[in-house]
């Protein structure tokens, strides 16, 4: 398996460097899976139909964000962890943060240390623009 990469002419993020356009490497042609695709593939290598793994990544999906809205964190094994975290208007005393200061919720995941191994093997492969 290999990742396509394609170069791709950006300002450089560093203040220090002001506007100076660099070429910086970009995944290229990523194509997409969905939850059946996913779901198949399971199924071809255990004794699950796909309906079946259909059903339990169905019933995943809605669970997750049940669990994260109760104030948990969701770490499964070796895959990682989905948290939330907020971000919003800062304010001079802590009695003064209200609810009105957070401005956006978002869901992060952290891959496991075994996830993140497997990057480690990634072969890349470089493509004409």
């Amino acid at each position: 398996m290999t990742v396509k990469y394609k170069a791709v002419k950006m300002n450089s993020p560093l203040k220090k460097e002001g506007r100076k356009q660099q070429y910086y490497p970009r995944v290229a042609y990523r194509e997409k899976k969905n939850l059946r695709d996913v779901a198949e593939r399971i199924s071809e290598m255990s004794t699950f139909s796909t309906i079946d793994v259909v059903g339990v990544l169905e019933a995943f999906v809605s669970e997750i964000p049940f669990f994260l809205k109760d104030n948990c964190s969701v770490e499964l094994g070796d895959l990682g962890t989905f948290s939330l975290h907020v971000s919003g208007e800062g304010v001079d005393r802590p009695e003064d943060l209200k609810r009105s200061n957070i401005k956006n919720v978002k869901m992060a995941f952290r891959p496991s240390t075994r996830i993140k191994q497997e990057f480690k093997q990634v072969g890349f492969k470089k493509i004409s623009q």
